[in-house]
């Protein structure tokens, strides 16, 4: 299964009502949070194997160990082959076979493979771009369908004006350094009313029906990168070869 064919789960629908009741945020949520903490314990596991057997392979003694981190690392991208099974997309790895017996013809054959280094690609390389956006993306659709629910516990936070001897129960967006009704050496919205947390709401709601596009769109870009990189790879130029190979009538 593609990116593509993943939309089951994945789907952006042009109406922003219908796409924030849709699954696809929902799901993006789960799949990029996910990453969040499992992504870093993958990079950590994989940096580990890769320095250690890095490091020992400096001696006869240690290259079991640079074959052993080989085996780790695709076993980090197999687990990430399946959570992307979250948002409807099956990965099929593609390693070469060990056909030959020996301890180097495992090294060079495991370290030879392209699929392994683009496990290396993912699993290290991308992680601090991954984790960036996925926490950027989900931080700004959490942070609006947090704010939808604002009647419900805005006068639960309370605020204090040192300056000014102010205290009152409210949320504050912007800034008012002079308390909650004086504008002045600030910019913000006090919210410390009913009436006003209902309409910040509807604000949000609609804020929010947007950022699902956003979340969504990050989770499928995360994932087609996962798809491109640690599952099959095909050739773009394995057409242009085949025509090539083939008798043509120049061909003697």
């Amino acid at each position: 299964m593609t990116p593509d064919s993943s939309h089951g789960r994945l789907r952006i629908h042009p109406n922003p009502l219908r796409m924030f009741f849709s699954a696809g945020p929902w799901v993006a949520t789960a799949y990029l949070g996910s990453y969040l903490v499992v992504g870093t314990v993958l990079f950590g596991i994989s940096l580990t194997a890769l320095a250690l057997g890095g490091s020992l392979s400096i001696i006869w003694l240690g290259l079991p160990f640079l074959v052993g981190a080989a085996g780790i690392i695709r076993g980090c991208a197999q687990f990430e082959r399946l959570r992307a099974l979250l948002v409807g997309i099956r990965i099929l790895p593609a390693y070469r076979q060990v056909i030959r017996p020996g301890l180097l013809a495992q090294l060079r054959t495991r370290w030879s493979d392209p699929a392994t280094l683009r496990d290396c690609v993912y699993l290290l390389v991308l992680f601090i771009p991954l984790l960036i956006i996925d926490t950027v993306g989900l931080a700004v659709w959490l942070g609006f369908v947090a704010m939808i629910a604002l009647p419900l516990w805005y006068w639960s936070i309370p605020q204090t004006w040192e300056d000014t001897g102010v205290h009152d129960h409210g949320v504050i967006i912007g800034y008012l350094p002079n308390g909650p009704h004086m504008s002045d050496g600030g910019c913000g919205v006090w919210i410390g009313s009913f009436p006003a947390a209902l309409m910040a709401s509807a604000v949000f709601f609609v804020l929010a029906c947007l950022a699902a596009y956003l979340v969504v769109g990050v989770a499928r870009a995360h994932a087609g990168a996962a798809h491109n990189l640690l599952g099959l790879y095909l050739d773009p130029l394995t057409a242009a070869r085949q025509v090539l190979d083939e008798a043509g009538p120049l061909r003697r």
